[in-house]
């Protein structure tokens, strides 16, 4: 009797010590997103989310040490969400029926076993849309941004805001859009840049002034569906693509290849620009540009699985001409 008073003692005060540990490491996630809730109860609610998550992160990582998966997570700024709360954070919309594209025609050119714009200065700093569920236009400006690049020699941040209060024909603002959709109103408005027509994350008035426009688009090329060889020979002779991807699994994304059986090719619902490729410790891979802060990933990054249509990679690719 006695040993098992001893042993029931052991387990109480480990398992205290796992909660102050978690109460620590919940007390720095706060501060670090700037977290604030409006009464105990919702505090007390988003700690319980939080340790949730927290323990999948901690079982996940304990199967990458085994190397039994190819990538690490970590707690990012949604470690307080439930998986409902996130996929209702996705919010690109499907593609409907487009009136004009220019199909993408491979040339069977050989490319370079990695390609990495940041480099050739084609990518502008990490972005995040906050709140917003505006992840169509940041794909769109970071491709034009690569255009821009390429025609000008110059590259300019330019404006999500614009498209999330002006291109309202087709997008709804902070509750989704879509992308290739949208690049008609590139070609007819252009784009302003960041510091004319700033970001707020949310639903504005249009305060479109087309004597600050940075730049138009002259057309957009839609590749293959399912052609990761044409997504290949594009993403290395051209620049940055927009692509759409079900991101429902990568919220807790940290670093290394990801792969998950369960990503879907059929649930598109988050807008991103690979920007490059390689491969990592035998895994090819395709460098992505997310906008949801350094915070996320790999400094806001994150290499996404090669070859096998991961999370519906190459089902939805674009990029414009300048």
């Amino acid at each position: 009797m006695k040993a098992f008073f001893l042993a029931s003692l052991l387990v109480v005060a480990a398992s205290a010590s796992l909660l102050q540990e978690h109460a620590v490491k919940f007390q720095a996630f706060k501060m670090a997103h700037g977290r604030t809730y409006l009464n105990q109860v919702e505090e007390a609610k988003r700690f319980s989310i939080f340790r949730d998550n927290l323990r999948s992160i901690e079982e996940h990582n304990a199967l990458y040490e085994q190397g039994l998966v190819s990538y690490k997570q970590k707690i990012t700024k949604f470690a307080d969400k439930t998986k409902e709360e996130f996929k209702a954070f996705l919010t690109l919309h499907k593609k409907p029926t487009l009136s004009k594209t220019t199909k993408y025609v491979k040339t069977g050119v050989a490319v370079p076993d990695s390609v990495d714009w940041r480099q050739q200065g084609q990518v502008t700093p990490i972005k995040d849309q906050g709140n917003c569920g505006s992840c169509w236009a940041f794909s769109i400006t970071g491709t034009t941004e690569g255009a821009y690049y390429r025609k000008n020699g110059k590259l300019v941040s330019l404006s999500e805001q614009q498209l999330v209060d002006c291109a309202t024909d087709v997008n709804d603002g902070c509750q989704g859009g879509f992308m290739t959709e949208t690049l008609p109103y590139v070609e007819q408005y252009g784009l302003q840049s960041e510091e004319t027509y700033p970001y707020v994350a949310q639903d504005n008035a249009c305060s479109y002034n087309a004597s600050k426009v940075v730049t138009k688009i002259s057309s957009y090329v839609v590749l293959p569906v399912e052609d990761e060889n044409a997504l290949l020979e594009a993403v290395a002779t051209v620049g940055p693509v927009s692509v759409a991807i079900d991101a429902y699994y990568i919220d807790s994304y940290g670093s290394g290849v990801f792969e998950d059986a369960d990503c879907s090719p059929d649930f598109l619902n988050h807008g991103v620009v690979i920007v490059g490729y390689g491969t990592e410790n035998g895994k090819d891979y395709w460098l992505v540009k997310n906008s949801w802060g350094t915070g996320w990933g790999e400094e806001g990054y994150m290499k996404m699985a090669r070859g096998i249509n991961m999370c519906g990679i190459s089902e939805e690719t674009v990029y414009p001409v300048v």
